[in-house]
């Protein structure tokens, strides 16, 4: 099954996405008008069938909930909430060992890689 793990935020959404049972960073989308319609075409391209989505706590999981009901409007696929706590941490402790340049670049798709991780991995289980 091919998995679509969103990394939400307010600037930026990490995007990764399931190959058989591996997980793979895809890309970071601006948070725009246009991200509803940026995921559709992803649905389609990656023959996506199930989302995942992490999420936080306080008043950033109340927006990403939100957006999970604008992008539920516009698919039938079913979507699963992740817990995403310590995930940054993960992806940081990761780039340790990867070079300076990459360190300061953004995370969202890894943390999204993170998450589906997470999320294949209670699936396998």
């Amino acid at each position: 099954m091919k998995v679509l793990s969103l990394d939400y935020g307010t600037k930026r959404v990490g995007v990764a996405v399931s190959y058989a049972s591996l997980a793979q960073p895809l890309m970071i989308l601006p948070n725009d008008i246009y991200l509803i319609a940026k995921i559709e075409d992803l649905i389609s391209q990656h023959h996506i069938q199930q989302i995942v989505v992490g999420l936080s706590e306080n008043e950033m999981a109340k927006k990403t909930q939100n957006f999970v009901q604008q992008l539920q409007s516009v698919t039938s696929l079913p979507i699963t909430f992740i817990d995403e706590t310590l995930t940054s941490f993960q992806v940081h402790e990761w780039l340790k060992t990867a070079s300076a340049k990459k360190r300061r670049e953004p995370i969202d798709h890894y943390a999204a890689a993170v998450i589906l991780e997470n999320f294949l991995r209670e699936q396998h289980n």
